[in-house]
């Protein structure tokens, strides 16, 4: 707690990643049974879906964010990424059928596979040599929050409210991000250089 005190910067970007986290969380948990629900897909179906979710983040962060990077910046990427993924999660809420559903997910897969990488990249440069195990330990635990409150929401969610509630929501949740990444990139060169000077 004391690290995210004194640096701001910090704090933006754990409460972003807490958000998206949060958010990514909703969408896996309840997806089985939204997509049963509504469309009649079986665990197969299912199963592939989130497949070609998982893929698609999967080659964002370990070939599309290395040609996006030096020419936008993490901070532009990660709030580039938190915009796609909120227009997936409304797509995938308000799908009539699968092909809008399968468009939703393949943007929300893009979007947390450009969101982690430079998220994780904009905490790694709050730390010094000296304390980077505790930076990213601090930044880490709250993705680890978010796996808690996500599953545990999306249940009550969806009974309470409808199938469309848990996704509509959980771009409600994960839009904020994009204004705690801004300002990451507002407040970072000030942060590092007081780092530097401590």
């Amino acid at each position: 707690m004391q690290l995210l005190r004194e640096r701001p910067p910090l704090r933006y970007i754990a409460g972003a990643a807490l958000l998206v986290t949060c958010s990514q969380s909703i969408l896996e948990s309840i997806f089985a049974i939204w997509a049963l629900n509504k469309f009649g897909f079986g665990p197969r179906t299912v199963g592939l879906l989130l497949f070609c979710f998982a893929s698609l983040a999967v080659l964002t962060q370990g070939g599309l964010v290395r040609v996006l990077v030096p020419r936008l910046g993490e901070p532009r990427l990660a709030t580039l990424g938190i915009v796609a993924y909120v227009i997936g999660l409304v797509l995938v809420g308000e799908a009539s059928g699968w092909v809008v559903t399968a468009v939703g997910l393949a943007l929300c897969g893009l979007g947390t596979g450009a969101f982690s990488p430079s998220a994780s990249a904009l905490a790694s440069r709050q730390s010094t040599d000296h304390d980077r195990g505790a930076v990213m330990g601090t930044y880490q635990s709250s993705g680890s929050l978010a796996r808690v409150i996500g599953p545990f929401a999306s249940g009550p969610i969806y009974a309470a409210l409808g199938p469309s509630a848990p996704y509509l929501l959980a771009a409600l949740v994960a839009a904020p991000a994009a204004w705690f990444v801004w300002r990451v990139r507002s407040q970072s060169s000030i942060s590092v250089s007081k780092i530097d000077t401590a």
